[in-house]
């Protein structure tokens, strides 16, 4: 199934369209559906060539993988004889046949996915490539794209390499689908606070939605993905963290701290007892890159503030560690898997509380998704929660600020029932205690379920309404 998307196929699209050669980056976290877009993208196109990298192999087994897609694309019953010694006499080999006796005028695609495997998760390959780029690629109208699942590599060793600066014509972080484009996998066919909640749980990655079955409920999906022995969740995080990462134990340090709370860099440091240096900020970049943790600001502070706040953002694993982990050996011994409601016994006491944690997480991280749907875009300066450093009991859960002088608070409700006019008072205190700029007007926004009931909606207190129906849309 493809969904979406439209912005990054628009952006291929202008590219393959271009006069000159184009070298594309493009990286996110796994499973967020990178190759498909790639290959929808390759739809139609004549002249295009896919190579992927296999995890585990070492480089010999790489270039035997290699040589056998090239089989595929040239035929040449000679291939089987030719031991390639590395990728030099690979590209050299590629080159002559594929590259050299190119016909059409249409532009080549080269697409190398998961580069990091190819590489052996080291350096050489992408210098290698930059040799090919220069003296033999470039020139002939091709598109080169390369594309991998570890932020690490592909930021440390692609992006910013020696090798390739300055000749990277686009890059490409691909993240999670936005909630509209997460709806059009159900078909109508579901309630739409239940795919709310599965976002809530799954977030935006698409290879998690392509495994639910829509014809069964939320609980049932869940329990089958997650709460049964042998199920596909059951060692996602193993996946997610431990292989995308070299010293992943450092990685998942930070993971496990930001779990509960959000943290500044200090307080990490103090927690981890890591100095305040450039490695721990690069584990945080890499993090942050791969959609596994956020970051922001209070409003009053500049970007670059010592006061920026880091927290878990993915939402499977605040998921995972919330319900699955504590509960691992009860999920491990359940021997009817068609019949578990291990996950409705280990949630009923405080699932609706973390429902509502999880929908202020999600507002705050689609924060442009929802100014779209209110009609202020393109005025965002930026968006945050707002707290004051003193205070930990006071937090307003999202603020805009806006070009125009305008500060949009907003006040989020996960709530089945109509919100009353009882909200008043409560965002009327929090406005009181907020350091409002000088020259700055206040607006008002609720973000709910459903929506106000009718005395709230006449009071025309607020400024702006989002429900289910303006997100999910």
């Amino acid at each position: 199934m493809f969904f979406g998307r439209l912005n990054e196929l628009e952006k291929l699209e202008n590219n393959f369209k271009s006069k000159k050669s184009e070298l594309l980056v493009i990286y996110g976290r796994r499973r967020v559906g990178k190759s498909t877009l790639v290959k929808e993208f390759l739809k139609n196109k004549s002249s295009c060539f896919l190579f992927e990298g296999i995890e585990g192999l070492s480089t010999s087994k790489q270039i035997e993988h290699f040589k056998s897609r090239m089989f595929d694309f040239t035929k040449d019953s000679l291939l089987e004889d030719i031991n390639f010694s590395g990728w030099e006499k690979v590209f050299t080999y590629f080159t002559e046949k594929i590259i050299a006796q190119k016909q059409s005028r249409e532009k080549i695609v080269i697409f190398f996915d998961e580069i990091q495997w190819m590489a052996c998760g080291r350096k050489q390959l992408i210098s290698i490539i930059k040799y090919f780029w220069d003296n033999f690629w470039k020139d002939k109208n091709v598109m080169l794209i390369l594309c991998g699942s570890i932020a690490s590599f592909m930021v440390d060793k692609v992006i910013n390499s020696n090798a390739l600066y300055g000749r990277i014509t686009e890059e490409m972080l691909i993240k999670g689908l936005n909630p509209d484009e997460i709806a059009s996998f159900f078909k109508g066919k579901r309630d739409k606070v239940e795919i709310l909640n599965y976002q809530l749980v799954f977030g935006g990655v698409p290879k998690y939605f392509e495994e639910i079955e829509i014809a069964s409920s939320f609980n049932k999906n869940i329990n089958r993905l997650c709460f049964s022995e042998n199920s596909l969740m059951l060692n996602e995080v193993e996946k997610i963290l431990y292989r995308q990462y070299t010293h992943a134990e450092n990685y998942i340090e930070i993971v496990k701290i930001l779990k509960e709370k959000a943290l500044t860099f200090k307080e990490i440091t103090e927690k981890t007892g890591k100095k305040s240096g450039g490695s721990l900020k690069k584990v945080l970049t890499q993090l942050e890159k791969a959609e596994l943790i956020e970051s922001f600001v209070p409003f009053e502070y500049g970007w670059t503030t010592k006061f920026r706040k880091y927290r878990l953002s993915d939402e499977f694993l605040r998921f995972y560690f919330k319900y699955m982990e504590p509960n691992m050996t009860a999920i491990k011994n359940l021997n009817n898997t068609m019949n578990s409601t291990l996950f409705e016994k280990v949630s009923k006491e405080n699932l609706k509380i973390w429902f509502g944690f999880a929908f202020e997480r999600f507002c705050l991280k689609h924060s442009w998704y929802l100014a779209q749907r209110m009609g202020f875009a393109n005025e965002v300066l930026y968006a945050s929660p707002y707290f004051k450093r003193d205070d930990s009991t006071f937090q307003i859960d999202l603020l805009y600020k806006r070009i125009d002088n305008v500060i949009v608070v907003c006040e989020i409700k996960y709530h089945n029932d109509l919100i009353s006019a009882a909200v008043i008072k409560e965002v009327s205190r929090k406005i009181e205690l907020l350091d409002i700029p000088r020259g700055y007007s206040i607006e008002k926004a609720l973000i709910s379920l459903h929506g106000p009931d009718k005395a709230l909606k006449e009071s025309e207190y607020f400024d702006h309404y989002l429900t289910i129906e303006d997100i999910i849309g």
